[in-house]
């Protein structure tokens, strides 16, 4: 008989352990196995459609495969009993689109000449209607075309054909022609259409003295001392004055010009100059233009404050033009 180990002792906890594994050991072999799990990852069956472009890097090209014509094809393999929910349907092929032909210069034609016929006074409808005959070559402008227009309007076209022709027909003449010449008639057009704008008086001006155009002394303040005369030059610029030929090929400018003296408060002429005419000719066109008449202030003006008004009026194109100056008689 094997005597039993001392309570406490190493021998007596290996028995015991011993014991435990034998009696556990029986349970264990009636549990179920569990299920063991695969390490492979299957695709989520939403991830697989593809593009159009990659379905068709990915598909063999042969004849019995071919898509239809004007459709779009993805395959992917699946099981026979799992179709892909997400695959969306192909895309219809859009339709070609049709490019609008150019328009020609004779629908330009018809539609610019159907413009001026139903605006008559549309300048801006003359305009392109005689752009067009100028890019073809016929002469402009079309005077008769022109005739439902204002005068004015009449004017501003025709000199802009004649300017363009001028143009062509100076660039046409010689390719190393100078610059100047070049714009030559581009600055005919700008003298032409001076002469139709209104006049204007830009700078008026009370002076001691005036050495031309642009060079004159002014007074500091327009204040005289009252019971005295004096003696001031009324520098005055005039702008879009009208200059044309006369019988001996000069150009001739003709201005009248009136200066009159008002009271401030209540608008009442108290003095006036005598009205001057100035005409002047010149083998070339003006392009400034100025009057420097010297007048008497009288010494019987009260104190106060007064409006110097200086008028010009073209004679060729019965236009006028007004300007103020602000004078103070004071006491001395």
């Amino acid at each position: 008989m094997v005597a039993e180990p001392q309570p406490g002792t190493a021998q007596a906890l290996a028995q015991k352990a011993s014991v435990y594994a034998q009696s556990v050991e029986p349970m264990l072999a009636k549990r179920p196995e569990k299920a063991r799990v695969s390490q492979v990852q299957w695709p989520d069956p939403d991830d697989l459609h593809l593009t159009a472009h990659e379905a068709a890097a990915q598909e063999p090209a042969a004849a019995d495969l071919a898509p239809e014509p004007n459709t779009v094809a993805a395959t992917v393999e699946t099981s026979p009993k799992t179709q892909p929910q997400n695959i969306p349907p192909p895309r219809p092929e859009l339709p070609a689109a049709t490019a609008t032909a150019p328009a020609t210069s004779d629908t330009l034609a018809q539609r610019f000449a159907q413009r001026v016929k139903d605006f008559p006074q549309d300048i801006s409808a003359h305009v392109d209607y005689q752009l067009l005959k100028f890019l073809q070559e016929e002469p402009v402008p079309l005077i008769p075309v022109l005739t439902p227009l204002p005068e004015e309007d009449r004017e501003l076209v025709t000199a802009l054909m004649d300017s363009l022709s001028n143009l062509r027909t100076t660039l046409r003449s010689d390719d190393n022609v100078l610059f100047g010449r070049k714009i030559r008639p581009l600055l005919d057009l700008a003298e032409r259409l001076r002469g139709r704008a209104e006049l204007s008086i830009p700078t008026v001006a009370l002076c001691t003295s005036v050495t031309h155009f642009g060079i004159y002394e002014p007074f500091e303040k327009n204040r005289f001392v009252a019971g005295k005369a004096h003696d001031v030059v009324v520098y005055c610029e005039v702008e879009n004055f009208s200059s044309q030929l006369n019988g001996q090929k000069m150009w001739e400018t003709r201005l009248n010009q009136e200066i009159v003296l008002y009271t401030e408060s209540q608008g009442l002429p108290v003095w006036s100059d005598q009205k001057k005419t100035y005409v002047d000719v010149s083998h070339s066109r003006r392009h400034d233009f100025f009057t420097a008449p010297i007048i008497r202030l009288p010494a019987n003006l009260t104190i106060g404050r007064y409006l110097l008004k200086v008028s010009v009026e073209d004679q060729q194109v019965k236009r006028i033009a007004e300007n103020t100056i602000p004078i103070e008689i004071v006491a001395q």
